[in-house]
């Protein structure tokens, strides 16, 4: 009898958790990447995720970073990694910062940053851009031509990333400028 009745709570507890997935499967997100992406400050929900992957190499450095953007309430959760693959034999991802920010915040201006950079979003030579923003399987992608134009969008990148995390000591986001001699 105490089997009989174990099988048939086992059954109802795994029949509870069903019901409880397709639930939460049916309460998708709303957020669309294409259309909300410059916005995602109020359009993002608790439910969302924006995941941005930056290429942050040229000539033969090699560095990688990837930050995850969550909603809590009237907050974003701010998670940077990078790593670095130039002087490392095995390169692991590391955390360099998590930030929490309130939604109303005016200074770190990312979503301008997009804005500023819209026209990148296209490239007839590049399958992967330097800035690539994902939502669930939507991917947008921000590309740069040649050396001069990776700098600027970098420069560009940097100068808006220190406003979130300006205790970067890494030079993750600072552009070093190097005086050419006459």
């Amino acid at each position: 009898m105490k089997k009989t009745f174990l099988k048939i709570l086992s059954i109802a507890l795994l029949s509870i958790g069903c019901q409880k997935s397709i639930e939460n499967k049916t309460e998708l997100s709303k957020f669309n990447l294409d259309t909300d992406l410059l916005n995602f400050k109020s359009k993002m929900t608790e439910k969302d995720t924006l995941k941005i992957f930056i290429n942050h190499s040229v000539c033969t450095y090699q560095g990688y970073e990837r930050i995850e953007i969550t909603k809590k309430s009237d907050s974003l959760k701010v998670i940077s990694e990078f790593r670095e693959d130039t002087f490392e034999q095995n390169p692991e991802w590391k955390v360099m910062y998590e930030k929490k920010i309130p939604i109303t915040d005016t200074l770190w201006k990312f979503e301008n940053f997009m804005k500023r950079n819209r026209d990148r979003q296209t490239s007839n030579t590049k399958d992967y851009g330097t800035i690539q923003v994902s939502h669930n399987q939507e991917k947008i992608h921000f590309f740069s031509e040649g050396l001069s134009d990776l700098n600027s969008l970098m420069e560009d990148y940097g100068k808006t990333m220190l406003k979130l995390y300006p205790e970067d000591s890494t030079y993750m986001y600072k552009m070093v400028e190097i005086e050419m001699a006459e």
